[in-house]
């Protein structure tokens, strides 16, 4: 079938298109990866198309005012009716109008809001309880390049991929990532990522990665780490497990495209054992241990955790060089500290609350620091 003619509205209206959209007909999808290879001039309507449709489904799923809704539907079927009495007065000796049903109007009207407003997502976001951001699915989608592939994981298990340049990304189930088969010519390895990923970064200094993931950037060199970046989420999470990892946002609109790092942004750097959380509501960075820090250096053993009469500025060095995290405390004041306790396999805050429970002192984390209160020994 020829479908060049479409327009996007007729796109949105196809149940096959549709389909595709969604990822639950394989045929169709099959069918419409071939065919867009074989038309790339039509790419600009079908993207826009497929913005559409999946805009249109998080906006049946959202419970909105009916009264409001039937309002938009009305002023939309007349625009639709117009159209198709346009089409039959031209068409009608070569070709049959599309017949749609009231349920597919309906779809055409949303359609038509979207595309003569440019705003429908601000419209329903302004009708929830809280500010919300943006359709993830819209920013994910708007990153469609055709230079790019498309993972998605349905399998109800993680996939891995491998990139060209010997990375390693396992996406878990419900996640879908953007990637190039070949980075040779681009200065950064840019993939886009909506779900939830774990990363194993082949370093190139000289080419970083960067992980799209809606508003929030992560760039690295060479490392190992994960994102959480589920669809319309409140908070995204990064969290390292080796190497450097920078994650910001830009200031300036969304939409800016950072291979070109001269942007005003705003961010933190993460070690290992830290994570940071990007609030998207209060569009504000929480940095944070992660939940079950492991040992990163490894020339500790678990003899270097049996302390015995040990002044507690060697007992937190030791911790520190362990788990590569900053221990905070008052030397002078904790000078006559020393600690006895045959300590192993304990998590490090399992250590910490041993260690303080035994010098009768306190603990708490902040910005990924351990942050040691005690009035001395």
């Amino acid at each position: 079938m020829d479908y060049t003619h479409y327009t996007i509205e007729d796109f949105a209206s196809d149940q096959s298109f549709i389909d595709w959209v969604h990822q639950s007909d394989p045929r169709a999808s099959a069918y419409w990866e071939r065919y867009l290879d074989e038309h790339p001039e039509i790419s600009t309507k079908v993207e826009q198309a497929r913005i559409l449709v999946l805009n249109l489904k998080r906006a049946q799923e959202t419970n909105q005012d009916p009264v409001v809704i039937d309002a938009l539907w009305d002023k939309i079927q007349a625009r639709t009716e117009a159209k198709t009495q346009i089409h039959i007065s031209s068409d009608t000796e070569t070709e049959k109008p599309i017949k749609r049903s009231v349920s597919q109007i309906r779809f055409l009207a949303a359609a038509g809001v979207l595309l003569l407003c440019l705003c429908v997502m601000v419209w329903f976001v302004s009708r929830q309880d809280t500010a919300k951001p943006r359709s993830d699915l819209y920013v994910y989608h708007n990153s469609l390049k055709r230079e790019y592939s498309e993972q998605v994981n349905q399998t109800g298990k993680p996939v891995k991929v491998l990139l060209s340049d010997g990375s390693v990304i396992v996406l878990e189930n419900k996640s879908r990532l953007k990637y190039k088969t070949d980075y040779t010519n681009d200065s950064t390895r840019d993939v886009y990522l909506l779900g939830n990923a774990f990363f194993e970064v082949a370093k190139n200094p000289y080419k970083p990665f960067i992980v799209h993931s809606n508003e929030v950037f992560t760039k690295v060199l060479g490392t190992s780490f994960h994102v959480e970046a589920p669809e319309d989420g409140k908070n995204i999470v990064v969290s390292v497990k080796t190497g450097k990892v920078s994650v910001y946002t830009l200031k300036t609109d969304a939409n800016v495209v950072p291979s070109s790092i001269t942007n005003s942004k705003e961010g933190v750097t993460l070690l290992p054992n830290q994570c940071v959380s990007y609030q998207r509501t209060e569009q504000s960075f929480n940095k944070m241990i992660v939940d079950s820090p492991q040992i990163v250096n490894a020339k500790i053993t678990k003899a270097d955790f049996r302390f015995e009469n040990t002044p507690i500025a060697e007992v937190f060095k030791t911790l520190e060089t362990a788990y590569g995290i900053e221990i905070m405390f008052n030397a002078e004041t904790m000078k006559n500290c020393f600690l006895t306790a045959p300590m192993g396999n304990e998590s490090l805050f399992e250590k910490v609350k041993i260690i303080c429970q035994t010098i009768g002192a306190t603990y708490e984390v902040i910005d990924a620091k351990v942050i040691i209160t005690s009035s001395g020994c």
